[in-house]
């Protein structure tokens, strides 16, 4: 697993707003994260898909749509924290 970004932003609506790592230190442009990668947490645990890419190429910000199974206790625990995607 790789590092996808740090959590920013957590909203009433299921979202994460995740700000990306630069990418040439993490990812090759052929490997990239894309729309409806899965992300995980930092229990390898699978937390939503990713619904948008936005902002510099450099270093990128993703929206997160999480899965039902995410409670909202758990929401609050995922800001200022990293996620990880396959």
């Amino acid at each position: 697993m790789k590092i996808l970004g740090t959590v920013l932003h957590t909203s009433s609506h299921r979202n994460l707003i995740i700000r990306g790592e630069e990418t040439d230190k993490i990812y090759i442009k052929s490997r990239s994260p894309k729309i409806n990668s899965m992300v995980f947490d930092t229990k390898k645990k699978k937390i939503g898909k990713i619904s948008d890419i936005f902002g510099p190429v450099k270093r990128p910000y993703f929206s997160i749509k999480l899965f039902k199974n995410v409670t909202n206790e758990n929401l609050r625990g995922f800001k200022h924290k990293n996620v990880y995607v396959n």
